[in-house]
């Protein structure tokens, strides 16, 4: 029978060291410091040593539940410090590293187990907050800690759990600007998507300023420059559309209502090289496009990912060429415009077509 350290049901807390490891992991690690201090601003006071370590083993137990083997037999000692080393040959996900005299826990990202599919799933959603730093945590943390809510309950689904995240919410790009803004629409959201329910919504449309009602089958988030996009099935529109957040100017979950998700829907497949999100149902092979970008805001560039495929090559005066390799490629031409002159298109050919069309249009408002 498996030993399931004594944790209590402090899911935020939990979230909250996992996300400090993963976030310190590429600097050497967090110390028991960093995490005690993560567990105080949960739960507003100072955790023991004893604890924290608990906590470590309940979540590597929730990685993978044989990673300590089995329970120990009456009158065997508790381990006072986890040691980071499982009892069987499966390696703990977060591990203890004894450097200098001082103790770091790294997230190693080595999940044991059978389910193959799942485990990269996890790497791969895990691997999205490390990307994106400290932009985003609100979102993460709720997102995560209804679900982990549900994993301290039912430790036999933990395998399904964490590919539910990355099979219903993508992030691409850097984080929202105001990370709490929309955490009541994300948890309904995530609610109907995990029940299957339909969502009934009030929606502002920029363009005319006027108010639409619509009923939509959720099929998940995404995040994209500063902004959070529900993605669903509209049932006026009777096909796939996307929404802005914070246009949502009333969401309701329609308890009564039953939908069903298309068969090996990927976010990530549809959404990943696209550039933005308003891409048609088939947007047609990536295209490669090439920036040059002058010195200065070629800093920016740096320090920002704007897309995954983005790739930099520097150059002695101090100007950089950015390339891209996307989809739906003219909805790039709203953002290279508000770089001003500062960013040219050296390809592809019609792209600089368009942006020379755009601004001849804009001057003749002048």
């Amino acid at each position: 029978m498996i030993a399931y350290p004594r944790t209590r049901d402090y899911p935020e807390a939990l979230v909250k060291i996992l996300l400090v490891i993963l976030e310190m992991t590429p600097e050497g690690g967090a110390t028991m410091e960093d995490l005690k201090e993560a567990y105080e601003s949960i739960r507003g006071s100072v955790p023991s040593s004893k604890t924290i370590h608990r906590a470590i083993q309940r979540l590597n137990l929730i990685f993978d539940p044989l990673v300590y083997g089995e329970e120990k037999k009456p009158g065997e000692e508790e381990e006072e410090e986890f040691q980071g080393e499982g009892l069987e040959a499966v390696p703990p996900v977060i591990q203890s590293q004894k450097r200098q005299g001082k103790t770091y826990y790294v997230f190693t990202g080595e999940i044991g187990g059978n389910s193959m599919d799942n485990n990269i799933a996890l790497l791969m959603t895990l691997g999205l907050y490390t990307q994106q730093k400290g932009l985003f945590k609100g979102y993460f943390e709720t997102v995560i800690s209804e679900i982990m809510r549900e994993i301290m309950a039912k430790a036999k689904a933990y395998e399904n759990i964490f590919s539910e995240i990355e099979e219903h919410i993508y992030v691409s790009g850097f984080g929202p600007n105001e990370p709490r803004k929309n955490l009541f629409k994300i948890r309904e959201i995530m609610r109907a998507i995990r029940n299957r329910r339909r969502i009934q919504l009030t929606y502002l449309r920029v363009y005319d300023g006027s108010t639409t009602k619509r009923e939509i089958d959720p099929y998940g988030l995404i995040c994209r420059f500063n902004n959070w996009y529900l993605v669903g099935y509209c049932r006026e529109k009777q096909n796939r559309r996307v929404f802005i957040l914070d246009h949502i100017q009333r969401l309701k979950v329609k308890e009564n209502s039953r939908i069903s998700m298309p068969p090996d829907f990927s976010l990530r497949e549809i959404y990943g090289r696209a550039w933005g999100v308003w891409t048609e149902n088939d947007p047609g092979e990536p295209e490669t496009v090439r920036l040059k970008v002058k010195k200065g805001v070629a800093e920016r560039f740096k320090v920002v990912n704007f897309h995954d495929s983005q790739l930099i090559c520097e150059f002695t005066s101090g100007e950089i060429e950015v390339t891209y390799q996307v989809t739906g490629v003219k909805e790039m031409v709203p953002w290279i415009l508000s770089w001003g002159e500062a960013v040219e298109v050296v390809e592809p050919a019609w792209l600089r077509e368009s942006i020379k069309e755009k601004l001849k249009e804009m001057i003749s408002q002048y």
